[in-house]
């Protein structure tokens, strides 16, 4: 933020006092050391590439986000970051796909006109690997993501993450839970 330099605003007759100089030394050794606490609070507020896990836990709180506190790091920076978007985007196709996209490799969202589903039904596509932990993450989070009148028919993994595989569960059964691995 500053430097404070106490010799700018100390008069030469206390300079020439050593007493009075140790003070005002002393005095301009707090201020830098208070001007360094407050910089670092104020980075800590503000640039998210630096600021520490629980800062980022407390900003999802007070944002009201749709968030996991048990994600890594990384991913509660990347919510963080597009809070305002993820915020205005729930219910939508495209605030889905930026939540999912901050966890997974990529995620896209099929509604239903893309694979004659039944109206307002819709298909998750993520590219990552299935665990039963991620699924019921997933499923969690949908809930809470998606408009009220919106259906979730499927949340399809896939270990992959290139489009066309992607695109390519679209075409799967309508089941529950579609898993597929590079295997398969």
């Amino acid at each position: 933020m500053f430097t404070f330099d106490i010799d700018k605003w100390l008069p030469k007759f206390l300079q020439a006092d050593k007493n009075a100089y140790a003070i005002a030394k002393a005095i301009e050794a707090g201020l830098q050391a208070m001007n360094d606490i407050i910089e670092a609070g104020v980075k800590c507020i503000y640039d998210v590439d630096t600021m520490p896990e629980w800062r980022l836990d407390e900003l999802a709180w007070e944002y009201n986000l749709v968030f996991d506190y048990l994600a890594d790091i990384a991913t509660k920076r990347k919510w963080i970051k597009n809070a305002e978007q993820l915020a205005s985007s729930y219910g939508t196709k495209y605030g889905v796909e930026l939540f999912f996209e901050a966890r997974f490799q990529k995620a896209e969202v099929l509604e239903w006109p893309q694979y004659e589903g039944d109206p307002y039904h819709f298909i998750v596509n993520l590219a990552g690997q299935y665990t039963e932990e991620n699924d019921a993450w997933a499923k969690l989070v949908l809930e809470k993501l998606k408009n009220v009148r919106s259906v979730v028919d499927e949340v399809n993994f896939n270990a992959g993450s290139s489009e066309a595989e992607l695109t390519a569960l679209a075409g799967t059964a309508c089941t529950t839970l579609s898993v597929m691995s590079e295997t398969q």
